[in-house]
């Protein structure tokens, strides 16, 4: 490589003019401060009333769905920044199991902006879905805990990541119907110290809300320890 090459090389890597949209993975040179190029940050999925007011999915009209009509959340309220797209499912899998852990910075951005913009919540903690550490251990992460850490830093709001605790191991949710979460989830979560909820408002963060169980089984506990109220945040919301 010549000279010429080499100095071209390095003001490409100090001065990207054409990288990878983090969405479609397609090189441009659009891609604003996000990491989204143009067209995907114009049609970024990301969901507007009407929603559910108790879940945060979308419906026809304001008010409940019908799955919250018949269902006893133990959470407060739910709310959800995108749709669970096959776009945004690739790039969860991308943060969650490959190891792009720096998808976090712009996803808590995402957020932070929808508890800014949507949710009229005073919470006092912030608190991560947990994982078995022997999930953790694997996976390298807690994705959750990545989530709310930003999401933390952005709105101002302290992260404790070591009350609620996951005690059981249990089988991955996916594939499972609703009954089959809940299942699953029983005894899963535990409060380690009852005194740092007691009273308090506490925000629960997660990457996907999908049938809204493991949120629920993690308010319960939460609930039980005598906190005053749970709200829950999600990247995305799947159907």
């Amino acid at each position: 490589m010549n000279l010429s090459a080499i100095k071209e090389a390095i003001l490409d890597i100090l001065y990207p003019q054409n990288i990878a949209c983090i969405l479609c993975q397609k090189r441009a040179s659009d891609i604003d401060d996000k990491g989204l190029c143009r067209a995907c940050a114009d049609t970024l999925p990301t969901i507007a009333p009407p929603v559910c007011q108790k879940c945060g999915r979308p419906v026809g009209e304001d008010g409940i769905c019908i799955d919250c009509a018949y269902v006893r959340y133990h959470f407060e309220q739910a709310v959800s920044v995108l749709h669970y797209t096959p776009e945004i499912k690739r790039l969860i899998h991308r943060f969650k199991y490959d190891g792009i852990s720096y998808l976090s910075r712009i996803m808590g951005w995402w957020m932070a902006q929808a508890f800014k913009q949507r949710c009229g919540w005073k919470v006092d903690i912030i608190m991560p879905v947990p994982l078995h550490p022997k999930r953790q251990r694997q996976r390298g992460f807690n994705q959750s805990a990545l989530l709310a850490r930003e999401l933390g830093r952005y709105i101002g709001v302290s992260v404790n990541e070591g009350v609620l605790i996951r005690k059981k191991y249990t089988t991955a949710q996916a594939g499972l119907n609703k009954f089959q979460r809940m299942q699953n989830l029983q005894g899963a979560f535990e409060v380690r110290e009852i005194e740092a909820v007691r009273g308090k408002t506490i925000l629960l963060v997660d990457d996907v809300f999908t049938t809204g169980s493991t949120v629920d089984e993690c308010s319960k506990v939460l609930m039980q320890a005598r906190a005053q109220r749970v709200y829950v945040l999600t990247l995305a919301v799947g159907r």
